[in-house]
């Protein structure tokens, strides 16, 4: 994996424009929000939380609610907007809620999706994020964990996986100069951006 990671500044160097390597494609918010901090660690993993008050609703209802909107949301048929759409996305056949108890008040999610840098007329700069929503449902609030993150890019005929751990956090992913580093540092922009979106559709779907 280390070797992969090293050579991939250098593959996307030779991509000759085909490939977006700006630090900053595709930000949906000011520049700041990706910088240092943005990208917690636990124990040397990347993970995302956030706690939802859920305004008195029962632990049942929030259950229910939030099940219709993962079964909708990680459907592999689901797809939202245009491809060249900064809040496009287009779920994989590998999408799909992976465990659902209403009596434990959980749900496990298998994110699968495509996630678009830059587009132009002959060429698309994508990835497939992939990771792991848990969602734990308890009396008064929801606990949202997003772990598990990956990316699968195509530089080349043979697709290469990247661990976000090697790839977003603020050690990889910030130069000394305090600058986005121009390999990793659309992953990291969109990764954080998908995470906003994420948390705020729940939010959302909790105030139905």
């Amino acid at each position: 994996m280390a070797l992969v990671v090293a050579l991939l500044p250098l593959c996307m160097a030779d991509a000759q424009g085909l490939f977006s390597n700006k630090e900053y494609a595709g930000g949906r918010q000011p520049r700041e929000a990706y910088m240092q901090g943005a990208v917690p660690e636990v124990d040397g993993k990347v993970v995302f939380s956030k706690t939802f008050d859920t305004n008195g609703m029962s632990k049942f209802d929030v259950y229910m609610k939030l099940t219709q909107w993962a079964t909708f949301r990680y459907n592999p048929s689901t797809e939202r907007g245009k491809w060249n759409d900064a809040d496009y996305f287009k779920n994989t056949e590998f999408a799909r809620v992976l465990e659902a108890s209403a009596e434990k008040g959980i749900l496990k999610i298998q994110g699968n999706e495509e996630m678009v840098f830059t587009n132009k007329t002959l060429a698309k700069d994508t990835a497939i994020a992939s990771y792991i929503l848990m969602l734990t449902i308890e009396d008064g609030k929801v606990s949202a964990e997003l772990r598990n993150i990956s990316y699968t890019y195509s530089l080349t005929d043979t697709p290469q996986r990247i661990e976000a751990e090697d790839w977003i956090t603020d050690k990889e992913a910030i130069t000394k100069n305090n600058k986005l580093n121009r390999g990793s540092g659309k992953f990291r922009v969109k990764t954080i951006d998908l995470k906003d979106e994420l948390f705020k559709e729940i939010q959302e779907k909790i105030e139905v």
